[in-house]
């Protein structure tokens, strides 16, 4: 009797082995995923799967096995609402694992925030099964066509010229014109010229056009052309801005900050 049930345990054993080992590949195929969603959180303004889609691509670069293989937008979506999900598959190699590789696939779903519920939640929580699609492969991630704000190259030199060549009693809706006539237009397939601002304030003229980083200030004082440079800190929206008053400023108040 013993020797019966220590037969029908060991054969249990055997029998059980394979499920144990596909169930650890696939918990650990699901970690892999959940890793991946995970860290996509706080992208900043993400309001898009689109955008997941771009971000998960680059980020499953650090990864060995999952690959993107879809994403699925949700029209409509509410600002508090998940904006679409992905979809993911892993190839876990059998070297450990069994005879055979073991395939997953899992989807995540993303706000505007990043992956629902949160950046702290479970991987069952953040990466759900999915059945794999027949023939499922790595996709690439939708293209950008969202546009890309720049100031030209070119610019620069065109503002000092039109300030240098405007009369005395020029207006500012005048000096903006006379720029976006004379201004290069932008060189990549999606950028897009910021628009650029003028202020006439007495003898003198203030230029701007940009933001942060890539902030073109200009002023024309006394018949003196300048181009002005400040810390990008204080080009930000809610600091002076990239602004034709910040032009103007005098040089102390476009110190960086301390």
């Amino acid at each position: 009797m013993l020797a019966t049930a220590a037969a029908v345990t060991a054969l249990s054993g055997c029998v059980l082995l394979p499920a144990a080992i596909d169930a650890d590949a696939h918990a650990f195929a699901r970690g892999e995923v959940a890793d991946v969603a995970r860290g996509l959180y706080g992208e900043g303004d993400a309001t898009t799967i689109e955008h997941y889609a771009r971000a998960a691509d680059e980020a499953l670069g650090r990864y060995s096995w999952p690959v993107l293989i879809g994403y699925e937008a949700y029209p409509g979506a509410s600002d508090e609402a998940p904006v679409g999900r992905l979809q993911f598959r892993v190839v876990v190699p059998s070297p450990g694992y069994g005879a055979e590789d073991h395939v997953a696939c899992f989807w995540s779903e993303f706000d505007r925030y990043g992956v629902a519920p949160g950046p702290t939640a479970g991987d069952t929580a953040v990466a759900h099964d999915l059945d794999c699609p027949p023939g499922a492969q790595k996709i690439d991630p939708p293209v950008d066509t969202s546009p890309v704000y720049v100031v030209p190259e070119g610019t620069e030199q065109v503002v000092v010229d039109v300030l240098t060549a405007a009369p005395p009693d020029a207006t500012a809706n005048a000096i903006v014109a006379e720029v976006i006539a004379r201004m290069p237009q932008p060189s990549g397939r999606y950028d897009v010229a910021y628009e650029p601002t003028a202020i006439a304030h007495r003898d003198a003229i203030g230029f701007a056009m940009g933001q942060g980083d890539e902030c073109l200030l200009v002023k024309r004082t006394a018949s003196v052309v300048e181009v002005v440079h400040a810390p990008s800190i204080l080009l930000e929206p809610g600091e002076l801005g990239c602004q034709p008053s910040t032009a103007l400023r005098p040089p102390e108040d476009l110190r960086a900050p301390h």
